[in-house]
């Protein structure tokens, strides 16, 4: 966890010193890009890119942000009187209760559960959006749920859109927004990688490259290859962080064009 705290600390350092140093040099030739994109069915991924005045990979950076599939997890103190506002879920890994409401930048979602006993799950829509997940499919809603979240507007919530009192039960949705800062997937024993080793891999793979391949030259061996480029990354869904790895490289060469 340290080792993971740390190689974040310094690509904000790096970041930083791309955007600061030698003034108007650092302006003209190196240019940044973000996207924001539903990765893994349930997780909002951001990543950031900053190229050279070549359109070559400076540096990338890769974050998730907790969807309600995990914030709006919650404890219960009788599951055989549940409140109203509470429903529960019985999916492969056991029964788990979900807060029927939460507010997206004061809109409200209301939770369902879909599928038969043993295999449920919950999908949370409102008017005009059928699922907040596949929502945050298209760039933009992605970018709106991260700002929403950094400005405090995501939250469990009562019907009436005020905040509801109930305790997060996902370890780590309740300690904090972000996979990066809460431990996400840090057991070395079952997998020694991990989520930070992973995005570590991913995010060195592409540094001094130009990410020109799309998504159809991606395949699995021993890791994931990008049209030959071995990047280590074993992680399942690495289709889904190399898409949105890519929009931001594309963000940021914009910048140049």
């Amino acid at each position: 966890m340290k080792k993971l705290l740390m190689f974040i600390s310094v690509l904000f350092v790096l970041i930083g010193l791309v955007a600061c140093t030698s003034g108007d040099q650092a302006t003209n030739t190196h240019s940044y890009g973000i996207s924001y994109r539903l990765v893994h069915k349930h997780y909002v991924g951001v990543a950031e890119v900053v190229v050279d005045e070549n359109n070559n990979v400076v540096l990338v950076k890769l974050d998730e942000y907790f969807l309600p599939y995990s914030f709006a997890a919650v404890t219960v103190e009788d599951p055989l009187n549940l409140p109203s506002d509470v429903l529960s879920v019985v999916g492969s890994r056991g029964t788990t209760y979900f807060a029927k409401y939460v507010s997206v930048n004061a809109t409200i979602f209301e939770g369902e559960v879909t599928g038969e006993s043993g295999s449920q799950s919950i999908k949370y829509s409102t008017s005009g959006v059928e699922d907040i997940d596949a929502w945050t499919l298209d760039e933009e809603n992605a970018r709106i749920y991260v700002e929403s979240v950094k400005a405090g507007k995501v939250f469990i919530a009562n019907e009436d859109g005020s905040k509801s009192d109930y305790e997060k039960s996902n370890t780590n949705a309740k300690l904090g927004w972000t996979k990066s800062s809460t431990g996400y997937w840090t057991n070395p024993d079952s997998y020694p990688l991990g989520w930070g080793g992973n995005i570590h891999k991913i995010t060195n793979a592409f540094v001094g490259t130009q990410i020109t391949a799309d998504s159809s030259l991606v395949s699995y061996g021993d890791s994931w290859t990008v049209d030959g480029l071995v990047t280590g990354a074993t992680l399942a869904d690495f289709t889904d962080y190399y898409i949105v790895v890519q929009q931001a490289y594309n963000n940021a060469i914009s910048q140049t064009d």
